[in-house]
């Protein structure tokens, strides 16, 4: 079989494809370096849960329309409106021909307010550059679900979020705690290539030929081939990670790390991870293919907990070590005799933690410049300074939808910054006492109320379909371009930005997200 690019694969450009039109067919157009959006937007919006929470008629009747702009739900419901109704996607027959652009194809809608709402503060996703589609994924849902805080239904975004268990192992004890994600990342091992010769002497004969000063053709190029077996193993197998607090020796040291699913949500997100970072410290992808099967069981991913004969790590932290006050009052005088100041002094004999004259000395002679030398010595340190809360910094939190109490606190804990505020809010739903006073600082603060890590978590058998996935050409995540490939019915429709056409051979070996559908859904 003759090898083709990568463009040329994902694009499915060799093949004649037949446009289509009319109701979930309709394109979105590029509003420069957008198909990343595009891509996702068109996944998400293939999914008739997805559609119902944002039909649109019923929203806008009781929305606010005086702040479009700034309601995500109204602009969702919007283009959800634009995509489902078939109304921006009329067939050749319906159009004037100066209306359609090349290849026959629509500009589609234009989620303009949309793209701009979403990107507002983002300092990636409020430019025009490429983004990683995977990235914006994230963003959207962490959007969506602050949108949707205060509904009493379940976020839209809970249909893909699931319950990770993490297993921690070291000094013979361990440790199993849990997190929300959602998507599934799994690594690639480059080592389980089926056909390492064969790229080996393709690369060999790819510098012979450019030592020439010539060029391999595209379609002449050999990937590593990865079997999707290979990718799960890798997933189950432990990592080593360090500087892990062990209570059992009382100090960090290396430990083995693993994770399981607890839940098994309505639709998963799988992500290969191909992209890795070269020499220099550019992102690079991975010039791979892996065979995504249509069909998935992944009940070996299954966590179990705790086992029969574990120890487990205790949940209480190491207590803190007192702090060792070091003065000598006669080391102190002899540098006094030397001329220096008694706080200066004194701050040598803490800091060399009273190991004699010569070490004091060479402190000072290092550090008798400092500004606060001369200065009053604190053994305790220095006071903590009082946190100073900007109004533009509670207004863009409470342009969220928070009040300005919690925007004001969430600040106060987390210095400050904005996204850590809204994340903290996130973590504390009820609040929690201000910095100065906060849990982390009070020696009588209540222990925090772990709630059920899989409430309002879809869950169900471990098997799933292969519905939908997006695709990206390029070398890495900031540059190139997306498509997405969605299944309907027996057949693949293939959105390329507004281009939207039957899929002749889906490239789903070439993919970067892959969405699988549980089979009982």
């Amino acid at each position: 079989m003759k090898k083709i690019g990568e463009w040329a694969i994902l694009t499915e450009s060799g093949s004649k494809l037949e446009p289509l039109w009319g109701a979930k067919h309709t394109g979105l157009h590029n509003l420069g370096n957008t198909c990343y959006m595009n891509s996702v937007l068109q996944v998400l919006f293939s999914l008739p849960e997805f559609i119902r929470s944002y039909e649109c008629a019923a929203y806008i009747d009781r929305c606010d329309l005086s702040s479009p702009d700034s309601d995500l739900k109204l602009q969702l419901s919007k283009l959800c409106h634009g995509l489902a109704s078939g109304e921006y996607s009329l067939g050749p027959d319906k159009v004037k021909e100066a209306v359609l652009r090349d290849e026959g194809s629509q500009p589609g809608v234009k989620p303009l307010m949309l793209k701009n709402l979403v990107g507002r503060g983002h300092h990636e996703f409020s430019s025009n550059r490429q983004q990683d589609a995977q990235e914006f994924y994230l963003h959207l849902l962490t959007m969506i679900e602050r949108a949707h805080r205060n509904d009493n239904n379940p976020p839209p975004g809970n249909l893909f979020k699931f319950c990770v268990e993490d297993r921690t192992e070291c000094a013979g004890q361990v440790r199993y705690k849990t997190r929300n994600e959602m998507f599934l990342p799994f690594n690639i091992p480059m080592e389980a290539a089926s056909n390492i010769a064969e790229v080996e002497a393709f690369q060999k004969h790819k510098v012979e030929v450019e030592a020439k000063g010539e060029m391999i053709p595209k379609e002449e190029e050999v990937r590593y081939k990865i079997p999707f077996s290979s990718v799960v193993e890798n997933f189950l197998g432990q990592s080593t990670i360090d500087d892990v607090f062990s209570p059992a020796l009382n100090a960090k040291t290396q430990a083995k790390q693993s994770a399981r699913l607890k839940t098994f949500p309505n639709y998963l997100l799988i992500s290969l991870s191909k992209y890795q970072v070269d020499s220099s410290w550019q992102p690079v992808k991975l010039n791979v293919e892996v065979d995504m099967p249509n069909e998935l069981d992944l009940g070996v991913l299954l966590g179990s907990g705790p086992q029969n004969g574990e120890v487990l790590m205790p949940d209480e932290p190491a207590p803190a070590a007192k702090e060792v006050v070091y003065e000598n009052e006669e080391t102190v005088s002899q540098l006094m005799e030397m001329g220096f100041s008694k706080e200066g002094c004194k701050r040598a004999v803490h800091n060399t933690k009273n190991s004699g004259l010569e070490a004091a000395m060479t402190w000072v002679m290092e550090h008798m410049a400092d500004p606060d030398f001369n200065e009053p010595f604190n053994m305790k340190g220095p006071a903590k300074k009082e946190i100073e809360i900007s109004e533009e910094n509670i207004a863009m939190v409470m342009s969220m939808g928070f009040e300005a109490d919690m925007a004001r606190t969430a600040l106060k804990n987390t210095d400050n910054n904005v996204e850590r505020a809204v994340e903290w809010i996130f973590s504390h739903p009820d609040g929690a006492p201000e910095a100065g006073g906060s849990e982390a600082n009070s020696d009588n603060a209540p222990a925090a109320v772990q709630s059920d890590p899989t409430q309002g978590l879809t869950n169900g058998e471990p098997r799933y379909n292969l519905i939908a996935f997006v695709s990206h050409m390029g070398t890495s995540p900031q540059s190139g371009h997306y498509v997405c490939h969605i299944k309907e019915g027996d057949k693949w429709i293939i959105f390329n930005d507004n281009k939207v056409a039957t899929s002749e051979r889906p490239p789903k070996e070439l993919g970067y997200l892959y969405l699988y559908r549980r089979s009982d859904v």
